[in-house]
């Protein structure tokens, strides 16, 4: 049986927490920044089933002495969320410890804890690198897509209203970003319709979220007090409009893409991590061999429950339609 934090292997004194202190010190030197674009949770239970609604629609018009006129909504695609588990562990001898000879397993615990905070922020940024297909294991996690069976950004999303058209949020040209381009993307999203047609209602504020390479571009274009490719100077209208977020797991060096950027309401988009267990450090000793084993281990879920909100340009000027 695993022991808990609190019960340390008792081979020598401190030991267990001596590594306590290294694990949390993995957490100093690299927190999660996930919250800066995706939604952030705390979940239960093995699996949940996400669905959605429209609103009502417009009012209409009756005569006096009428009924009232009835108006629908209608429900969305179900999205099924299940939990992934991942971890680590690292060994030390029983001579090891009574020598006092395991610095390089303190350091290996640090990094363990360290990576299991790299791992939160890398799964979730493929939301974005997979988001222009429906593979679920995207650069080794696992993403659970919505539930209409099209890319995160499609140009054919369904909709569940009969009769109704469907919809985009990506670009179809695989526009680059610039400040022009900026314009089209930032139309595209905040008129998103819901699925029966009706206007989406954006507010807060948009994210541009991009890898770093093309964080000078952004910069230019969303920062800069004039237009940066007018001439004339042009006032630029998008000075303090939209954050920039910037993440090395877009690069293309880390299994992203170096031209791919992407646009999201941070208070209307359905992009999630959600965590189910959260990092544990736990140990147990072999009593046969005197081996003390130590674990980290966590259980989290990376899924977009909804399209709208988000919107995205593949950024390297070839057709798109998925």
């Amino acid at each position: 049986m695993a022991e808990s934090r609190a019960k340390w292997t008792d081979l020598i004194p401190d030991t267990g927490l001596r590594i306590s202190e290294v694990f949390d010190q993995g957490d100093m030197l690299y927190t999660p920044g996930v919250g800066s674009v995706l939604n952030v949770t705390t979940g239960d239970g093995a699996q949940k089933n996400y669905s959605g609604k429209t609103g009502f629609g417009k009012l209409k018009k009756f005569s006096d002495g009428d009924d009232v006129p009835t108006i629908t909504r209608d429900k969305t695609y179900t999205t099924s969320v299940g939990y992934n588990n991942y971890g680590g562990s690292v060994e030390v001898t029983k001579n090891q410890i009574e020598d006092r000879d395991f610095a390089t397993e303190l350091d290996e615990m640090k990094d363990l804890s360290r990576s299991a905070n790299y791992s939160v922020d890398e799964s979730s940024m493929q939301l974005f690198n997979g988001g222009f297909a429906t593979t679920v294991t995207v650069n080794g996690w696992d993403m659970t897509w919505y539930g209409d069976g099209k890319p995160q950004y499609s140009t054919v999303h369904p909709t569940t209203t009969v009769g109704g058209s469907t919809q985009s949020n990506a670009s179809s040209t695989g526009i680059i970003l610039s400040h022009d381009n900026f314009q089209t993307g930032r139309l595209a999203l905040e008129l998103q319709k819901e699925d029966n047609g009706l206007a989406l209602t954006m507010f807060g504020k948009n994210s541009l979220v991009i890898p770093l390479i093309l964080e000078k571009t952004a910069m230019e274009t969303i920062n800069s007090p004039m237009t940066p490719e007018n001439a004339n100077n042009a006032i630029n209208v998008y000075t303090g409009t939209t954050d920039i977020v910037t993440s090395k797991f877009l690069d293309s060096t880390n299994g992203g893409s170096n031209t791919a950027w992407f646009l999201v309401n941070r208070a209307v988009h359905k992009l999630y991590y959600e965590t189910r267990q959260e990092k544990r450090l736990e140990s147990d000793v072999n009593i046969k061999n005197k081996v003390t084993t130590f674990t980290v281990d966590s259980r989290w879920a990376n899924y977009a429950k909804d399209f709208r909100g988000t919107w995205a340009s593949k950024g390297d000027l070839a057709p798109y339609s998925s």
